[in-house]
């Protein structure tokens, strides 16, 4: 399968990101190595040289609930120094741009 550079810039758009017209090139051939991989995979499965019927999907989920520690709320003196070298704030807090359009 190819990439396009098409492609890439939708893919971006869906995901909120702004990107470069020079990195739209390296980015294609890095999309386009993934998707070798994946067929790589596909073909191996096809010609029985990659047997996943016996394999459990869930092998190496955790089996157990990890422990929790306690929610103990700390101060900080650091987030004096982020919101001073925040672009737009407001009162105690970031301003950033709406990304929703309004209901």
């Amino acid at each position: 399968m190819t990439i396009s550079e098409k492609d890439v810039r939708h893919v971006a758009d869906l995901a909120r990101l702004h990107v470069e017209d020079e990195e739209i090139g390296p980015l294609v051939r890095h999309f386009e190595a993934i998707l070798g991989h994946f067929s790589a995979l596909s073909r191996a499965r096809e010609e029985g040289r990659l047997v996943l019927d016996r394999v459990d999907p869930f092998l190496f989920a955790e089996r157990e609930t990890p422990p929790l520690r306690d929610d103990i709320p700390v101060r900080s003196a650091v987030g004096k120094d982020v919101l001073a070298s925040a672009p737009l704030r407001k009162d105690t807090f970031f301003v950033v741009p709406r990304i929703l359009e309004e209901e």
